[in-house]
């Protein structure tokens, strides 16, 4: 291999002949015998002196005077002018360019071999590619559903600590949207998320050479759904290639690793899968061609739409979409009419299902703000918007648009959560133009609708409207154009001025009861102020109205009752969280409500013990390691443990005042409220707040415990709190930040991955229509799509019994119980051939029997029944009488439960509040076991409990919703 200062002038023209030929590097490299870094210095000498030949430095041309920069863009300059054509390392022989998405306004006819090509037109090339970065590293490419969380992503590859200068020579010449499609790892080294994002130039040159060179099983390979993968066999080839893809995505295979298994498959059972990667990707996973990109101003942050022009409009500044796009001055949209003809084609007849019971409040259609301007066949949406660190170390930062559809029921809305919007960069995004894209969409749908088929292919027409809001105080205070609860008039339902007073070294603004009440603020009259506010042209704010909000603009939609005090925010780590870390301060020693060390070691002790059911999520953990907890701990800490753990050990009096919050919480959070529960739910949260100053100090006041007293409105406007949670949209969050897997493409990564995703689930119910069980249940068990995805046993509606079974024949006291039953009694007749089994899914809830093994610290025994509380013994199959008996497809069964009650003790525990006239511990009931069998059917099953010990002594509370 000859040495660079060796190679004839000859040999280096034939290497640029090579690259405008359109070769890469790395078959360069290997057709001349050459090393890859020495044909990269060639090319790029070729590129910025236009020769090879050498030159003395004072022959060499002069450089084009740049403008002035800062010193970050200098470096910049340095490293782009130093950084060559796409290196090898990131191109794969066996690579296809497809042309899955369109990127606006860009040219996808130009000709790859020409060394002119427009940058726009090599953009869209490489947008649409799907090779990774580095065989070394995962590829998201392949699209990863959860690859990496972001912290290991920012500790493995050293995050933005990566010196951008290391560039010239890993870096390469793409843009961040070049890799849109792709979205692949820069290598396991890592790298700069700034320079990544904003650092980089788009290549003028693509090398589409190496995807030319298709492997041959791409030609020979035979594209049947249909076909058997080999005679003999139930797997079809498209039922293969869709487990395929889904394997990849959840277990985040690097593009080696998948080569890899796709060759070791195609040994075992040749022809089976294509041996390109490629091949079947572009078949099953490439991404909607709808996906838009939205320009933003660098310096005024100005919305420039989908086609930026030349010029800004407000503040004159120069464009060009080459260096918009090089800077990530953009975020992504995916249309909603899109989402929503997918989502509404497969669970149309879901629609307005909801549970109701007259003159109760449940889910958001019993609000009245719902039922008020309600379209005929239109849909609601409800929206959230919050920002999520991407580094521990960074000020980076996703911000997505996330929507759901109120008219589905609640375990609906949670399984198809919309996409609208994606902003990646640093800080948080200008509201107007963040939100530009979705308040004209809504416009037009709420005018025009739009029209889909339902899977009878029935078309039909809708119209759609964003009704609710759901986000943090930081983010609604940002969306309503308002002050920060930290500042005067910083409520954004109440005209509340607030106090400031002192708190240790500083000082804090709180929010006591006021006596005379407070006004509530209206849309009317905060337009009028925010208009005033404009008029006068002044910075300061007007009753903590600072201006406009672009949010007015959305149809039906009321800047104040639009939006709601998320009690996932403000009470599970809001008011919850600041209570119980007040109770074990330090500071307050001295005081009657503080609890020591001793208090802490035996509530570990208590919560570790108790067994919760499948529906609390995380199990128990300690009180010392509180400061780990999320949402979902701190709100089964205080609904579920708080109230029996804390009974003696609390002082009565705060104990007390505690079980306000706790009693009005269990009210809010059940299936259903009734008016005067509603009314002494309201009155609890009232109390709580009017005695923090007497008991704990004014200056505890603080505003999540001022949104306790408004939690009531908006159960009367939109449904109980649990309807319009922010777990959901969390939870989304989560996953959206586990799509991407390098700090290159950030929003791109994800949005790409999010919806390869939502394609795979949706091709997968029509690809395994005919398939095997256990072809269903693995493609259910690695995409999580539904709670069954075990196996399983339908016994009815609403009804499956989890588990293979075990025959047996009915003990003499079975018999005898089941003789005593009017309903029952026909079963003891088949008391010698029964099923049984340990667990079953009723109604979307989980039962179990109590002896149980499957989850050892879990509780999913204790049930309420239409008469008592019970502990289930087991759970028996039982044929009915039927004609049909014998025949295979027979499903005339019954489940029965076998149960002992759980019986209330004479002295309940009883905590009665004056000012409210009621037992505000009504809610935990205390019970002693008894021997007594029992049986019914699962139609008597009325909540599920949680049943925790005390003291020697047994409490049993229903479930709220979670």
């Amino acid at each position: 291999m000859p040495r660079r200062k060796d190679i004839s002038e000859d040999l280096r023209w034939r290497v640029v002949d090579l690259h405008r030929a359109g070769k890469g590097y790395k078959v360069i490299s290997k057709s001349l015998d050459m090393h890859h870094s020495t044909v990269r210095r060639i090319v790029n000498k070729w590129k910025r002196f236009s020769t090879v030949a050498t030159l003395p430095r004072s022959g060499r041309p002069a450089k084009k005077k740049k403008s002035a920069q800062t010193p970050r863009g200098r470096q910049t300059q340095a490293d782009q002018e130093s950084a060559g054509p796409t290196d090898d390392i990131q191109e794969d022989p066996d690579d296809e360019k497809t042309n899955s998405i369109t990127v606006p306004d860009v040219d996808q006819n130009a000709s790859p071999s020409s060394s002119d090509i427009e940058e726009d037109s090599t953009l869209s090339r490489d947008h649409v590619s799907a090779g990774p970065t580095d065989d070394r590293g995962g590829d998201p490419g392949h699209e990863m559903l959860a690859v990496r969380d972001s912290n290991t992503a920012h500790d493995d590859g050293e995050g933005e600590n990566t010196d951008s200068s290391s560039s010239e020579t890993e870096a390469t010449d793409e843009d961040p949207m070049a890799d849109y499609e792709s979205a692949g790892l820069t290598d396991d080294r890592g790298g700069d998320p700034e320079y990544d994002m904003y650092g980089e130039e788009i290549s003028p040159v693509s090398s589409d050479d190496e995807t030319a060179e298709e492997d041959p099983m791409e030609q020979l390979f035979d594209f049947n759904e249909e076909k058997k993968i080999y005679a003999g066999s139930s797997v079809t080839t498209g039922a293969l290639l869709l487990l395929l893809v889904v394997f990849i995505l959840k277990h985040g295979l690097s593009k080696a690793a998948t080569k890899d298994l796709l060759g070791l498959l195609n040994f075992m059972v040749p022809g089976c899968v294509p041996k390109s990667w490629q091949f079947f990707k572009k078949r099953l996973t490439d991404s909607s061609p709808n996906t838009e990109l939205h320009f933003y101003c660098p310096r005024c942050t100005s919305y420039l739409g989908v086609d930026p022009g030349d010029e800004c409009s407000v503040c004159q500044k120069s464009l060009s979409r080459k260096g918009l796009l090089e800077k990530a001055y953009y975020f992504l949209v995916m249309p909603l009419e899109i989402q929503l003809k997918n989502i509404l084609a497969n669970i149309h007849e879901k629609l307005g299902k909801h549970l109701t019971r007259e003159a109760s409040n449940s889910d958001v259609n019993t609000g009245n703000e719902y039922k008020r301007d309600r379209q005929d066949a239109g849909i609601t949406l409800s929206f959230n918007c919050k920002g999520s660190p991407v580094f521990n170390s960074s000020k980076f930062s996703v911000w997505p648009i996330l929507c759901t559809i109120n008219e589905l029921p609640y375990m609906d809305r949670c399984k198809n959560v919309l996409l609208h919007t994606l902003w990646f960069g640093r800080g948080k995004p200008q509201v107007q133009s963040f939100f530009t894209p979705f308040i004209e969409e809504v416009q037009k749908l709420s005018e025009d609708g739009f029209y889909w088929r339902d899977q009878d292919g029935f078309e039909r027409h809708t119209r759609v409207t964003a009704r609710v809001c759901v986000c943090d105080t930081v983010a609604r205070a940002m969306l309503q154009n308002f002050k920060p609860f930290n500042r005067e008039f910083g409520c954004g339902f109440c005209y509340h001025k607030g106090e400031m007073v002192q708190t240790g070294s500083g000082h804090t603004r709180i929010y006591p009861i006021q006596v005379d009440g407070c006004d509530l603020r209206h849309m009317v009259e905060t337009v009028q102020i925010a208009e005033f506010v404009m008029e006068i042209d002044d910075d300061e704010h007007q009753m903590g109205v600072k201006g406009p909000s672009p949010l007015i603009l959305l149809p039906f939609f009321d800047i104040i009752q639009g939006f709601i005090p998320d009690y996932m925010h403000c009470v599970c780590l809001g008011v919850t969280r600041q209570f119980v870390n007040l109770w074990f301060d330090p500071l307050y020693a001295n005081k009657d409500f503080h609890l020591t060390g001793r208090h802490l070691t035996n509530l570990d002790k208590a919560v570790h013990e108790i067994q919760p059911p499948d529906e609390i999520g995380q199990g128990p953990r300690r009180l010392s390691e509180r400061m780990y907890w999320k949402a979902s701990e701190w709100r089964a800490f205080a609904l579920l443990y708080s109230p029996v753990i804390l009974r003696n050990v609390l002082p009565a009096l705060y104990y007390k005042h505690w079980m306000l919050l706790v009693c009005a919480l269990h009210t809010l959070l059940s299936q259903f409220a009734a008016q005067d529960e509603l009314y002494c739910a309201e009155l609890c949260l009232v109390q709580f707040v009017a005695k923090i100053p007497s008991l704990y100090g004014l200056e505890h006041c603080s505003y999540n415990c001022h949104l306790l007293t408004h939690l009531s409105e908006s159960v009367r406007d939109w449904g109980l709190p649990w309807a319009n949670s922010a777990f959901v949209y969390e939870s989304m969050n989560g996953r959206l930040l586990q799509m991407f897997s390098s700090a290159k493409s950030v929003s791109s990564q994800i949005f790409k991955n999010f919806f390869s995703y939502e394609k795979v689930v949706r091709k997968g119910s029509a690809v395994l229509e005919d398939a095997s069980t256990e072809l269903k249940d693995m493609f259910c068990s690695m995409t999580s799509c539904d709670i069954v995805s075990k196996s399983s046993d339908c016994i009815g509606e609403h009804l499956v019994a989890l588990g293979c079974g075990s025959c047996r024949s009915l003990s003499k006291v079975e018999v005898a119980v089941l003789q005593k039953s009017d309903t029952l009694a026909w079963c003891h007749q088949h008391r010698e051939s029964v099923t049984e089994y340990k667990r079953c899914v009723y109604k979307n809830m989980l039962v179990a029997s109590s002896d149980d093994t499957v989850a050892v610290k879990r509780n999913n025994s204790v049930i309420e029944t239409t008469s008592c509380f019970a502990l289930v013994e087991s759970l028996v199959v039982v044929r009915k009488p039927c004609s049909c008996e014998g025949a295979a497809n027979c499903y005339c069964r019954e489940l029965i439960i076998f149960y002992k009650q759980l019986q209330p003790v004479a002295r309940q525990p009883v905590i009665n509040d004056s000012q409210i006239n009621a037992n505000i511990a009504k809610f935990l009931v205390k019970v002693k076991r008894s021997n007594e069998l029992f049986a019914m059917t699962c139609v008597d099953i009325t909540a599920k409990c949680i049943m925790i010990e005390s003291e020697g002594q047994l409490y049993v509370m229903k479930m709220p919703v979670f």
